[in-house]
């Protein structure tokens, strides 16, 4: 009778502090929908310095977000998005915008379907309960780790 009576005891005590904690946990949303309104960001880049050109509450286009990703083993370049106390937000991978590849009929033969280009418009997509107040621009080194090289605050 006393283990049964001890058994509900801490039952009782799971589900009390476990209801506390469920009171506590702010659950984000990290990908936009294409329905709902987001921050839509938009920087100027070149291969070693982006500048922010400004940010919207917009819903964003389909082919934007087709584009973005959580960081993965073939984006080049990403973007943190941190907030006024520091804390990192999300990553975004962006992949690699200074190489143009084109996808026509008749190429597909071709050993390289791109090439280089010196600058490039980016824009990013944040979820309005995000409250982004720095961009930080990485890009992957020649060991494949993503080193930080530039900073970006908000105006």
């Amino acid at each position: 009778m006393k283990k049964i009576s001890f058994f509900i005891f801490l039952v009782f005590i799971h589900a009390v502090s476990a209801e506390d904690i469920s009171q506590n946990i702010d659950i984000k949303k990290l990908h936009v929908d294409a329905e709902e309104d987001a921050y839509v960001v938009s920087f100027k880049g070149t291969p070693r310095s982006f500048a922010f050109k400004d940010i919207k509450i917009q819903k964003p286009k389909g082919r934007l977000l087709k584009k973005l990703r959580f960081i993965n083993d073939d984006d080049e370049y990403a973007i943190k998005v941190i907030d006024k106390n520091g804390i990192e937000l999300i990553a975004i991978g962006i992949g690699n915008p200074f190489y143009a590849t084109y996808e026509h009929i008749g190429y597909e033969d071709r050993e390289f379907m791109g090439g280089p280009v010196s600058s490039a418009n980016i824009e990013i997509a944040i979820p309005l309960e995000f409250k982004p107040e720095l961009f930080i621009i990485s890009k992957r080194d020649n060991l494949g780790k993503f080193k930080d090289f530039q900073e970006i605050v908000l105006p």
